[in-house]
């Protein structure tokens, strides 16, 4: 079965887009909490700054798994194996969350988003290890790019879509219990046709990575670049993660009076703008031989179109339109792991994607409480009521427009240092 399973036209693709359901899975499981940011404040009594520190629990598992496991596991063991493991363990988190907040227990909450940022932690890792095995190293850019796809496509899922599959079924908790069904059903079929030796390139196998955890760390410390592409991903994405992940669904709410539906379709524009941009964007460095220059152009690009966003007041159309711009030119992303694909050993091709990855999640779990501490220093004293899915009353703080823009202001900040960061990148081995 092995052998003829090799055989199948297209094969690779196949394993390509069972991969990008990791990607789906992890945005899902990382961005719906986006939609309940009240519901959480109420169910565990939090303020903006406690409610941002539970987001950033699931970003610190993720930055010590991703960097000390997962790279090097998969590097090691393959992630036909690995990948459907990790699966089931973040669909576990999401379930004990959901009986977390059920039974208003904020420890046991932390304790799930760590268990699910453990789980979703192996997923960029085993799409871009299975891109090396299943590609050329011409192709990678291009393959890799539907990385951004699948991940954006799970991130637009978890906004309006989500939020309407939420107001169908009653409550938050019933959806994302199905959706952990599905990931498991999924992680079975994974791991039934999911190959990864490639006859082709044995070089690539797990099998024949000697090298230790400890190795393969050193190998990917050592070269600068590495770093410089570590901090790039982490200063850029940051728009996504506190803003699109956490704190965007409330500010449109306050900005422009919309209901939660339609700030969610707002910050969606985001996430179809970086799936539709991220292949394009990567097709375009393919033919002109330029990763770096590409980046900086549509960087800067991006970050005019989100300042607009997020320091002024303009209309929920004209924000839509601006995000689809941001997410169209962070597109761009994916071409930092072309780069580190370029300038690695193939040996440790997970290792430094684990790596470079590592700079999202960590700057994640920074700049999540950082805007919730903004917005309580700005907080102006007010309150609003709210009544819990279970009838439970409770009062949250209530956050001014001028409270957000001043908050936002980090983010704009972080887009700007992670351009200057670009310049030092040298897309060639050293």
């Amino acid at each position: 079965m092995s052998k003829k399973i090799h055989n199948i036209r297209g094969y690779a693709w196949i394993i390509i887009i069972l991969s990008s359901f990791l990607l789906f899975d992890k945005y899902v499981m990382q961005v719906f909490p986006s939609l309940i940011t009240d519901d959480m404040m109420g169910s565990f009594h939090t303020n903006a700054t406690q409610t941002g520190a539970l987001g950033s629990a699931f970003f610190w598992s993720i930055i010590i798994c991703q960097l000390f496991i997962a790279g090097p596991v998969i590097d090691k063991y393959g992630f036909r194996l690995i990948s459907p493991v990790s699966v089931t363990v973040s669909a576990m988190g999401v379930i004990l969350f959901v009986v977390a907040a059920n039974v208003g227990s904020l420890s046991m909450a932390y304790t799930a988003r760590v268990i699910t940022g453990m789980g979703v932690s192996f997923a960029t890792i085993s799409y871009l290890k299975a891109v090396s095995v299943w590609f050329e190293p011409r192709q990678f850019a291009f393959a890799a790019s539907f990385l951004a796809t699948a991940a954006m496509i799970g991130a637009l899922c978890a906004q309006a879509p989500l939020a309407y599959i939420i107001s169908a079924s009653g409550s938050w908790q019933t959806a994302m219990l199905l959706f952990s069904v599905l990931s498991l059903f999924v992680a079975v079929l994974y791991y039934i046709v999911v190959r990864d030796f490639n006859p082709e390139k044995p070089e690539a196998s797990s099998s024949n990575n000697q090298l230790s955890t400890i190795e393969a760390l050193k190998e990917v410390v050592k070269n600068k670049n590495n770093w410089y592409l570590t901090l790039y991903v982490g200063l850029s994405f940051t728009a996504v993660d506190a803003f699109a992940g956490f704190w965007g669904n409330s500010y449109f709410r306050e900005a422009y009076g919309v209901s939660k539906e339609s700030a969610a379709s707002i910050i969606s524009m985001i996430f179809i703008g970086m799936a539709i941009g991220s292949p394009i964007l990567g097709k375009v460095s393919e033919i002109l031989d330029n990763r770096k220059g590409v980046m900086i152009v549509f960087h800067i690009i991006g970050t005019v179109a989100l300042s607009v966003v997020l320091l002024t007041k303009t209309s929920a159309f004209m924000s839509g339109l601006l995000l689809f711009v941001f997410g169209l030119c962070l597109g761009i992303y994916m071409l930092s792991f072309a780069i580190g694909n370029r300038i690695n050993p193939i040996l440790i091709a997970a290792t430094v994607a684990a790596f470079i990855n590592t700079g999202e999640p960590i700057l994640g779990a920074i700049f999540d409480p950082l805007i919730g501490y903004c917005l309580d220093w700005s907080w102006t004293g007010k309150f609003i009521d709210t009544v819990s899915a279970t009838g439970v009353h409770s009062q949250i703080k209530y956050y001014e427009l001028s409270s957000y823009h001043t908050a936002f202001t980090t983010l704009v900040i972080s887009m700007v240092a992670s351009l200057v960061i670009l310049l030092f990148v040298e897309d060639k081995k050293i």
